[in-house]
């Protein structure tokens, strides 16, 4: 199957006579006796009419939510407070959602403070959450305050990018 993405993934098929690649979606191979056959490559539909059942009963990809914040503060962006609001529509659609709320902050101000203002801002995310009356069924609240920055910069140097909190939804 493609990735969300639409990119390839791939796996390989070991069998008593060998290993064969797959690398392409929707590609498979038929194997009896602990042998290998041959390759074959669905279409989409293909594989969707064949598979309804099971494709059917798949559960919901995993997502990723990225939300910024203002510097030195829990207050979201106005951008990443109308996407919040998109995004909760979404996560609606999830039966007892997993949430992972991590929360960061840019390499300002000393480490103790980038830690609990990764906190902060990611419990923020988790009351939004909470008042929207998301169906949770678990939520994790981690802060990792400037350890983890998605783009490199110097101490001291503000980088708004680095400011945010991932929401993982399983």
């Amino acid at each position: 199957m493609p990735q969300q993405d639409g990119s390839s993934s791939s796996i390989v098929v070991r069998t008593a006579s060998g290993e064969t690649p797959l690398a392409t979606p929707y590609t498979s191979v038929e194997t009896q006796g602990g042998k290998a056959g041959k390759t074959l490559t669905l279409t989409d539909a293909e594989v969707g009419q064949r598979y309804a059942s099971v494709m059917q009963n798949l559960p919901m990809r995993s997502r990723t939510y990225v939300l910024l914040f203002e510097p030195g503060t829990d207050r979201l962006t106005p951008a990443s407070r109308r996407f919040l609001t998109q995004a909760i529509g979404e996560f609606r659609q999830f039966p007892a959602g997993e949430f992972i709320l991590i929360g960061h902050a840019d390499n300002i101000g000393n480490e103790a403070f980038n830690d609990a203002l990764s906190v902060r801002r990611a419990k923020l995310v988790e009351r939004e959450l909470i008042r929207a009356k998301v169906d949770l069924i678990s939520v994790e609240v981690i802060g990792k305050g400037s350890r983890e920055p998605r783009v490199p910069a110097k101490k001291g140097a503000p980088e708004p990018r680095n400011r945010y909190v991932e929401i993982k939804l399983r």
